[in-house]
C-alpha cells in the first residue's frame, strides 16, 4: 500500500464516529476507476463487507488498437498506477481493512474468510459506459474473473457479449427526455446490482457526447433517503434532453461529483471532446457539484494511419484558462462559486466526503 493511500484511508474510514463515504481510486490516471460505495448497514452484516466495489472501464494491460497498430493505436503516456486485476483486488483489501471498524467482529471474520470458488477478489461489478476501445479494453477485461457481473450500456454490451467471457451482463438503460422520474423499475439494470445503486445513460447530441449518472441512494439521519450522483461525461455534453430531464426528475438528486476533463480533442477538424469550456457550462447548469474530479484528461499518444489522416489531436487546458474564458462570456461569473477541482493522482484515491 502506498503511504499516501494508507494515510487517506485511515483518516477517512477508520473512525467509528464517521459514516463511510464513497471512494474513488484512479486505476490508470485517465478514465479507469475503482468506485467503492458504502453498503447499507444491514447488508454489511450479511456479506461481511463495508463497500460495494465497481471497476469502471478498466484499461490496464498495454495500448489499445483497432485492426492492428498500423491502423489505429492509442497509448497512455504513463503506466497504470494500479497495473492489473490483482492490484485492484489489493486496493479493495486496503479499503475494507481500513473500514473494518464499521463491521462487528463476526462480520469482519466473515470478510476475511475465503470466498469459495469465485476469484472476484471483492470486486462486485464491472461498469462499462461507452463502447470505444479506450473504454472497453479487451486484453484488460479478460483478466477479470468471468463470475464478475458486467453492467453495461447496450453498445458496450454488444461488444463484450460475443467474447463469451463473462457469465452475467446486465444493461444500463437510457433516460428519455420527457420522463418525470428516474427511479422506476424499468430503468434499473436488475440483480445482482443492488437497488440502491442506479446507473442511467443520458444520451446527448452525438454518440460521443453523452453522460452517465450513477445514483447512490442511502438513508439520512432521519427516515428520509438521499440520492447522490456521480455524473461522468468523458467527452462532454450539453444541458438539454435527457440530462435536463434527469436534473428535474423525481426524486430529487444531489450532484456529489462530476467526472469530466479539461482537454479538448479534435478529429478531422471537428471538436469531439468539449473540455474545459464545455465542462464549466455543464457544471453551472446542473447547479454545481461538490467535487469536479478530472477524468479522461491525461496525455495520450496516437498512432496508426487512421489517426494520422484524421489529424486526431488534443489541446490541454488549465483551470485558470477555463475561468478566464468563462469571464469573457459572462463578466458576472467572477462572482460565482469556483468549482472544487480534484486531480486524483494515478494510483491514488479520494474520498467523496459530505
Amino acid at each position: 500500500m502506498s503511504e499516501r493511500r494508507r494515510q487517506t484511508l485511515q483518516a477517512q474510514l477508520s473512525s467509528a464516529d464517521k459514516q463511510p463515504r464513497p471512494v474513488l481510486t484512479s486505476l490508470n490516471g485517465d478514465c479507469s476507476w475503482l468506485m467503492s460505495f458504502p453498503r447499507p448497514e444491514t447488508e454489511r452484516a450479511a456479506v461481511g463487507k463495508v463497500f460495494y466495489h465497481i471497476v469502471f472501464e478498466p484499461w490496464l494491460e498495454g495500448p489499445t488498437d483497432m485492426f492492428g497498430s498500423w491502423f489505429m493505436k492509442i497509448t497512455l503516456s504513463s503506466g497504470p498506477g494500479i497495473p492489473n486485476a490483482e492490484a485492484v483486488k489489493g486496493v479493495i483489501r486496503e479499503i475494507e481493512d481500513a473500514a473494518a471498524i464499521h463491521l462487528s467482529q463476526s462480520d469482519y471474520s466473515s470478510a476475511k474468510a475465503p470466498e469459495g470458488e469465485s476469484d472476484s477478489g471483492g470486486i462486485d461489478a464491472i461498469l462499462l459506459g461507452f463502447y470505444l476501445l479506450d473504454h472497453i479494453h479487451k486484453p484488460t477485461l479478460q483478466t477479470f474473473s468471468k463470475d464478475i457481473p458486467v453492467i453495461a450500456t447496450p453498445g458496450a454490451a454488444n461488444i463484450v457479449r460475443p467474447w463469451g467471457h463473462f457469465k452475467t451482463i446486465k444493461l444500463i438503460q437510457d433516460l428519455g427526455p420527457s420522463v418525470q422520474s428516474w427511479r422506476t423499475p424499468e430503468l434499473h439494470p436488475g440483480e445482482p446490482l443492488p437497488l440502491w445503486l442506479t446507473p442511467i445513460r443520458l444520451p446527448g447530441f452525438s454518440m460521443l457526447n453523452f453522460s452517465l449518472a450513477i445514483v447512490w441512494t442511502h438513508p439520512t439521519n432521519g427516515e428520509d433517503e438521499a440520492h447522490e450522483v456521480i455524473l461522468s461525461s468523458p467527452h462532454g455534453t450539453c444541458f438539454e434532453g435527457s440530462l435536463e430531464a434527469f436534473r428535474n426528475a423525481e426524486p430529487k438528486t444531489k450532484m456529489l461529483a462530476m467526472l469530466h476533463g479539461l482537454k479538448e480533442s479534435f478529429t478531422m477538424g471537428k471538436q469531439t471532446t468539449l473540455g474545459a469550456k464545455g465542462g464549466i457550462e455543464i457544471y453551472r447548469k446542473v447547479g454545481g457539484a461538490k467535487y469536479w474530479v478530472l477524468s479522461h484528461n491525461s496525455k495520450m499518444f496516437f498512432g496508426g494511419i487512421f489517426m494520422h489522416l484524421s489529424r486526431t489531436h488534443d489541446i490541454y487546458r488549465t483551470v485558470g484558462w477555463m475561468l478566464e474564458e468563462e469571464q469573457k462570456g459572462d463578466p458576472d461569473s467572477a462572482k460565482k462559486e469556483k468549482p472544487n477541482i480534484v486531480d486524483v493522482e494515478n494510483g491514488g484515491l479520494f474520498v467523496l466526503a459530505e
